[in-house]
């Protein structure tokens, strides 16, 4: 079995509260529009949200799809975990929030894992690269990516930007 892993941890303070920023995550339209390489998250039958995800690697561009459900029954935390039965592209993601002082503390956890039979069945250039080095890029370019979109973020929700949607 061919697998490729990334994993990405942090904290992070937003001086806003801790509503407005909760419902800024739930908004999965705020992830297409501020989240470099997703594409698209299109919400599905049965509590299923697919994450279409294009990226540039070093053996040229993959495009993948993530389906995921919720699984947080507490108000505080969001999570999606992989679809059941999904085997393939696995993505877990947690966002916790607390409340500190008027803003509002979120701790931020997401795993990666990509499973094939064969590292070509990824894509045809993979075989060259190998696991651990495929695993390092891709952990590099998540980290950019979400480093980048929670600059944003932070920058969106503190200065109170209208372009700042609304949760649906």
């Amino acid at each position: 079995m061919f697998r490729v892993k990334s994993s990405f941890k942090t904290e992070l303070e937003i001086q806003a509260p801790v509503k407005k920023v909760c419902e800024f995550f739930r908004n999965l339209a705020n992830f297409t529009d501020l989240l470099g390489g997703v594409d698209s998250i299109r919400r599905e039958s049965g509590g299923i949200a697919r994450w279409t995800i294009a990226t540039d690697t070093p053996v040229g561009r993959v495009r993948l799809s993530l389906p995921v459900r919720e699984t947080s029954p507490h108000a505080n935390v969001i999570e999606w975990s992989p679809a059941i039965n999904e085997n393939q592209n696995l993505l877990r993601y947690q966002l916790k929030f607390e409340e500190q002082n008027g803003a509002t503390l979120v701790r931020v956890s997401q795993q990666v894992e990509l499973r094939r039979n064969r590292a070509w069945d990824l894509h045809p250039g993979v075989g060259l690269m190998g696991e651990a080095r495929l695993s390092a890029a891709l952990e590099r370019r998540i980290n950019e990516a979400i480093e980048g979109f929670l600059a944003r973020v932070k920058e969106r929700l503190e200065g109170d930007d209208p372009g700042t949607k609304r949760a649906t």
